[in-house]
């Protein structure tokens, strides 16, 4: 069994395309979430959530392909539909860490922040056919 997440925000930064040895390419990026909350004493809150999404194989190429076009950016709205795994690294300063990544399945390219409408999609599972178009968080599927 594994852990599912399914994350609505933004690109922090442009997407990082990589190789591993064996010549398997993947694609990765972080994505902001962000909590809006009145504290106890009334004042508006905002805690922001960081989220380090990978893509492999078939959605790798196709989300690579999004960001040579422009597509998809830093600050582009994406829908991330995947799994969390466990990544153990070690700081430049020697002290063993532990990270929560996010393995994609799908994304959905949503508007990019002041745009209206969606750009499309694409799902990583065993069709190649684009998902469909959201036009704002409304339609998704949950």
């Amino acid at each position: 069994m594994y852990a599912k997440v399914q994350i609505i925000g933004n690109l922090g930064q442009d997407p990082e395309t990589r190789y591993t040895k064996s010549g398997s390419m993947n694609v990765s990026f972080s994505v902001a979430t962000s909590n809006r909350y009145t504290d106890a004493s009334g004042t508006l809150q905002e805690r922001t959530t960081w989220f380090r999404v990978t893509a492999w194989s078939k959605l790798a190429e196709k989300l690579d392909k999004f960001a040579q076009d422009g597509v998809l950016a830093k600050a582009q709205s994406v829908f991330v539909n995947g799994r969390l795994e466990q990544r153990e690294y070690t700081t430049q300063s020697g002290e063993a860490r532990t990270s929560l990544d996010v393995m994609a399945d799908d994304v959905l390219l949503m508007s990019a922040r002041g745009e209206s409408g969606g750009q499309g999609g694409y799902s990583g599972g065993r069709s190649a056919e684009p998902a469909a178009v959201a036009e704002d968080v409304d339609d998704l599927p949950f």
